[in-house]
């Protein structure tokens, strides 16, 4: 599989791409994100189980959303059935995918709570902040910015890795450990559509949620429609 760097100026246009496949058939996008959102919801009633099916069963929901997104470029109808296609294929890799994201999430968490115990200074003020201390939170605020702002550095490699996978899986018959590599590899190149991707999702972000998150029913959809839009563009077949 050939990985292709793209224009600066897509990663607007991919959002653009998305919003027309939004409305060839708006309808059926609100549906298969009210359905997804009533799935999550029903999930966190499930004490610790829910949250955990809810991180492995992801990529298999966007597996099924983005083959939905493949039915339409053929000419063919998004219905709501595509929200659980990825079932239907290859769940285990999907799954697999899940467990890996949720692994690394741990891991990280791991990491910044140990550096928060040493930078800090031990167990005591780190249950002032847990309970909501306002004098430790400013005495270790610099510290405090300095784990958060290397955690946020270290989870984007992350959501690098598992960006495509989905799509790389289900749409270009990968394995996880290919599809993981692809992805980076594919978000690397591409560092700054995906910059210029992400302040506009952001911006987007900040007008859906104003009419009571109303606006998250067009916007997500965008988002999903605009990384199947990118993953054909960066990720192309290599010839025989």
């Amino acid at each position: 599989m050939e990985i292709r760097t793209v224009d600066a100026g897509r990663g607007a246009g991919w959002l653009g791409d998305g919003f027309d496949y939004f409305k060839r058939a708006a309808g059926a996008w609100i549906a298969i994100i009210v359905v997804m959102f009533v799935v999550y919801v029903a999930l966190t009633f499930i004490p610790i189980i829910g949250s955990l099916a809810g991180q492995l069963l992801g990529p298999v929901f966007s597996a099924g959303i983005l083959l939905g997104c493949r039915r339409m470029d053929e000419g063919g109808e998004l219905e709501l059935g595509h929200l659980f296609k990825g079932f239907s294929t290859g769940t285990g890799p999907l799954i697999l995918l899940g467990a890996l994201y949720l692994a690394a999430l741990i891991a990280l968490g791991i990491f910044l709570v140990i550096l928060a115990f040493f930078l800090i200074g031990g167990v005591g003020t780190l249950t002032q902040l847990f309970h909501g201390d306002a004098n430790a939170l400013l005495q270790n605020l610099p510290m405090l910015l300095v784990v958060i702002l290397l955690g946020m550095g270290l989870y984007v490699p992350v959501v690098m890795a598992m960006w495509f996978a989905p799509a790389l899986i289900a749409l270009g018959g990968l394995s996880v450990q290919d599809a993981v590599s692809a992805s980076f590899t594919g978000c690397l190149r591409n560092l700054v559509p995906f910059l210029i991707w992400g302040v506009v999702v952001l911006v987007l972000g900040l007008v859906a949620i104003i009419p009571l998150g109303l606006g998250l029913l067009v916007l997500m959809p965008m988002i999903w429609a605009s990384t199947y839009v990118a993953y054909k563009e960066i990720f192309v077949p290599a010839a025989p």
